[in-house]
């Protein structure tokens, strides 16, 4: 059974990050889809999710889970989860400012 990590992070007021580890080699940090869960998929959302993932250097599934690995080599357990946690967070965030771009009217429409 995955254990749950509780972090400092809100989503929103009252819906904190939580996090997940599961042991494998490795301890496996990730936030089971949070954010994605919470925002939804609108159009253009895994174009966001890979650029995050490239910029903050985290692992963002196809289904919306971001995760890293624990390794002995790395920069320890709490740093991990902080890292995966900024980055759930930071997600949530760019699809939310995603949909609010597709909400909002366009200035000038095409013509066709």
């Amino acid at each position: 059974m995955d254990e749950p990590v509780a972090t400092r992070l809100e989503y929103m007021q009252g819906e904190p990050v939580v996090l997940r580890v599961a042991q494998h080699r490795f301890p496996y940090i990730y936030d089971d889809g949070g954010a994605v869960e919470r925002t939804g998929r609108p159009p253009g959302w895994r174009a966001v999710a890979e650029r995050l993932a490239r910029e903050l250097d985290v692992n963002i599934s196809r289904s919306g889970v971001v995760s890293l690995p624990v390794v002995p080599a790395g920069p320890g357990f709490d740093a991990v989860a902080e890292r995966v946690a900024d980055a759930s967070l930071t997600l949530y965030q760019a699809i939310l400012d995603l949909e609010a771009d597709l909400d909002r009217p366009r200035k000038y429409a095409q013509k066709g």
